[in-house]
């Protein structure tokens, strides 16, 4: 079963992030992609053994609530996407003039995020182990 859920968390979790990718190419480079896949991952496959089992069956797993679980995931990640390159001259200097001011910021926040981002992949994976060392089930009880 841990066999079935790892293939289809890592299934839906590449078509969540080549998608992601497809959405966003023309919004200027990217970069972090497999930071972005392994934090798709760990949340699809954290949602799908924690939510409660929803759609068909698929290899003995309920496909449906993984797809969900990285679904919420990546429309986070679309939701605080940077906006694309400036359109013309007057957003461009706008554009400049705010970079100079938020240049003092960019170091607290990058640090800020780096341990947001360690500490959510560390809740993922606790909350993954926990599930199956703790041999919770949240699927329907048989009748």
């Amino acid at each position: 079963m841990i066999f079935a859920e790892f293939l289809v968390s890592l299934i839906t979790a590449a078509l969540l992030t080549g998608l992601y990718r497809l959405l966003t190419r023309g919004s200027g480079p990217r970069k972090g992609l497999a930071w972005l896949f392994l934090t798709i991952f760990l949340a699809t496959w954290a949602g799908g053994v924690w939510l409660r089992p929803m759609g068909p069956p698929l290899w003995g797993v309920h496909w449906l609530t993984f797809f969900l679980a990285g679904l919420i995931m990546a429309l986070v990640f679309i939701a605080f996407m940077p906006p694309g390159p400036p359109a013309g001259r007057e957003e461009t200097l706008e554009m400049l003039e705010d970079m100079e001011q938020e240049k003092e910021l960019t170091e607290v926040t990058y640090v800020t995020l780096s341990i947001f981002f360690w500490v959510l992949l560390l809740v993922f994976v606790m909350a993954i182990l926990l599930r199956y060392l703790a041999g919770i089930d949240l699927g329907p009880s048989p009748p």
